[in-house]
C-alpha cells in the first residue's frame, strides 16, 4: 500500500532533479541512500525493468535502415511526421518506464546539447539510430560521445556535411562544433573555415552513409591551439585528434560545466559549482560520471532546493509516474504515450521539435508562460482521475494503492499525504484550505477507507495537490 515521503529532504532533491517524477519502485531504491542510488543509476548496475525493456517493440520501424525510411517516405508510406512521432512517444514511454532515470535525464541533456531534431526533411532518416548512439554513450566521456555524434549521418544531413568538401567548404557543421558543441563562441573565422575543412570527406546517398578521401581537403590545419599536419587522404584519424583536443579544451569544460549547472542546479548558477564542475570534468579525462559526482557533491546543489521547475516535456512525464499511470504499448495516435506528447507541444516544448540547433533553453524561467501554467494546472487535473478517454494503453493505478494502507482519516491527512507523495513536501495550511474548498468538505472531514472517498473528491485531491506552488517546483 502507498506511504508518503519518508525519505530526507536531499535524497528528494537529488530525484527530483535527476529523476522524471516519484514513484514505488523509485521511492523503494532511494532508501538506500542518495549517494548509493546515484553511483548505481550512474553505472546503471541495477536491472531495467521490463516494461521499459518491452518499449522498442511497440515501435519496430524506428529500426528501419536510413534507406527504407527514405523510401518509404518517397512513395508516401511512412512520412517525416510519422517516424518523428513515434522517437518522442519511444522516448516519453522510456522516461516513463525505465529504473535508470539517470541515464534517461542524461540523454535528453546530451540530445539538447548535441542537438538533431526529430522531424527535419534532411535529417530524419537517421535520426532513430543516432539517439542510440547519444544513449549508448551518455554516461561514457564526453570525448567519446562528441566524436560519435559530430561524425553521424543524422549530423551530417542536418548541418549540411555532407555538402562539404575540399573544393566547396560548407560551414555549418565546422561553427556548430565550435559554438554549440564544444568551446562555445572563443574562435576566429578562420578557426571556423579550418574546422570545417577537417570535417571533409563524409557522404550520404540513398540513406547510406560513407567516407571519400578525395573529397577531404589536405594540408596543415590550425584550430584554436590545435595544429595536425592533416597530410593523409584519410582525414578520419586527423578529425578524431582535433575533437579530442576540443573535447578536452578548457573552454569547453567552463562551457558543459556552465550548461550542467543550470539545467540541474539554477538558472544562475554560483561561479564556484561551475568551477568545481569544470575542474572535475577535465581531470577525469572527460568522465560523465566523475563530472556529474562533483556537481551533486558540492554544496551548491543543495543550496539550491526548488530553484527549478518542471518544464514541460518533463511535467508530462513526472505527472504519469507520480500518478500511477503505466503505459502499456503505443498502437496508434489516440493511445495514452500519443496524448502525452500533444500535452507537451501545447504547454510550449515538446523534446526534439526546437526549430534551431542551438537546443531547448534550459533555463526555467523560459518555461513559465501564464499559458503554459494553466494548461499544465489542466493536465494534472486530467491525469489525477479513476477513469478516462485519455486512458489507452495505459495501466492506472487504484485508489487504494495510492492512498494510506491505515484508515480511518481525516481530509486534512489526506492532503498530508498526498502532498508527500506527489511533491515530496509537507502540506501547507493554504493547500489544505485549498483542498476543503475544492471538496466543499472541512478538513476535519472523515473518511472510513479509500472506497468513501468518491472517484471526484480524489480527482480534485490529487489534481489541487499537484497544482500547488509546490507542484511546479523541482
Amino acid at each position: 500500500m502507498a506511504s508518503g515521503s519518508s525519505l530526507p529532504a536531499g535524497t528528494r532533491h537529488l530525484a527530483a532533479r535527476f529523476a522524471y517524477g516519484m514513484n514505488d519502485a523509485l521511492r523503494a531504491d532511494l532508501r538506500r541512500g542518495g549517494e548509493a542510488w546515484f553511483d548505481a543509476q550512474l553505472g546503471r548496475s541495477e536491472p531495467e525493468t521490463d516494461e521499459a525493456r518491452a518499449v522498442p517493440l511497440w515501435f519496430p520501424a524506428l529500426k528501419n535502415s536510413a534507406t527504407l525510411n527514405l523510401a518509404l517516405q518517397r512513395s508516401g508510406t511512412r512520412p517525416v511526421g510519422t517516424v518523428a512521432g513515434e522517437l518522442i512517444a519511444q522516448t516519453l514511454a522510456r522516461r516513463v518506464l525505465s529504473r535508470h532515470q539517470i541515464h534517461e535525464t542524461m540523454v535528453d541533456f546530451w540530445s539538447n546539447l548535441l542537438y538533431v531534431p526529430a522531424g527535419e526533411d534532411r535529417s530524419f532518416a537517421y535520426r532513430p539510430a543516432y539517439d542510440e548512439v547519444i544513449r549508448t554513450h551518455t554516461l561514457g566521456s564526453y570525448r567519446g560521445l562528441l566524436r560519435a555524434a559530430v561524425t553521424h549521418p543524422a549530423m551530417s544531413a542536418y548541418l549540411h556535411n555532407d555538402l562539404n568538401r575540399v573544393d566547396g567548404i560548407n560551414e555549418n557543421l565546422g561553427r556548430e562544433l565550435l559554438e554549440l558543441h564544444s568551446v562555445g563562441r572563443d574562435y576566429s573565422e578562420r578557426d571556423v573555415l579550418n574546422s570545417s575543412r577537417m570535417l571533409t570527406g563524409f557522404t550520404l546517398s540513398n540513406g547510406i552513409s560513407g567516407y571519400e578521401p578525395a573529397r577531404h581537403h589536405r594540408g596543415r590545419i590550425r584550430v584554436l591551439g590545435f595544429s595536425h599536419a592533416n597530410q593523409e587522404a584519410d582525414g578520419r584519424q586527423a578529425l578524431d585528434e582535433m575533437l579530442r583536443y576540443l573535447a578536452e579544451h578548457p573552454a569547453t569544460a567552463r562551457r558543459l560545466a556552465e550548461r550542467l549547472c543550470v539545467r540541474f542546479v539554477d538558472d544562475e548558477p554560483p561561479r564556484e559549482i561551475v568551477r568545481a564542475v569544470a575542474r572535475a570534468y577535465r581531470r577525469s579525462g572527460t568522465s560523465i560520471p566523475a563530472t556529474l559526482r562533483a556537481l551533486v557533491r558540492h554544496p551548491q546543489f543543495q543550496k539550491a532546493r526548488r530553484r527549478k521547475v518542471w518544464t514541460p516535456s518533463d511535467d508530462v512525464v513526472r505527472t504519469a509516474r507520480v500518478m500511477g499511470l503505466t503505459p502499456t504499448g503505443s498502437p496508434n495516435r489516440s493511445s495514452f504515450l500519443w496524448h502525452l506528447g500533444r500535452t507537451a507541444h501545447d504547454m510550449g516544448q515538446l523534446s526534439f521539435t526546437w526549430p534551431r540547433p542551438d537546443g531547448w533553453p534550459e533555463t526555467s524561467s523560459d518555461y513559465l508562460s501564464a499559458s503554459r501554467v494553466l494548461r499544465s494546472w489542466r493536465h494534472h487535473y486530467d491525469l489525477a482521475a479513476t477513469r478516462s478517454d485519455l486512458f489507452r494503453s495505459v495501466s492506472v493505478s487504484t485508489k487504494a494503492s495510492q492512498l494510506p494502507a491505515r484508515w480511518p482519516r481525516t481530509l486534512a491527512q489526506l492532503v498530508e499525504h498526498q502532498s508527500r507523495r506527489l511533491v515530496g513536501r509537507p502540506a501547507t495550511p493554504r493547500l489544505r484550505a485549498a483542498v476543503s474548498g475544492a471538496l466543499g468538505l472541512p478538513a476535519s472531514h472523515r473518511f472510513e477507507n479509500a472506497d468513501a472517498l468518491s472517484d471526484r473528491d480524489y480527482q480534485l485531491l490529487r489534481g489541487t495537490v499537484l497544482n500547488s506552488p509546490a507542484g511546479l517546483q523541482r
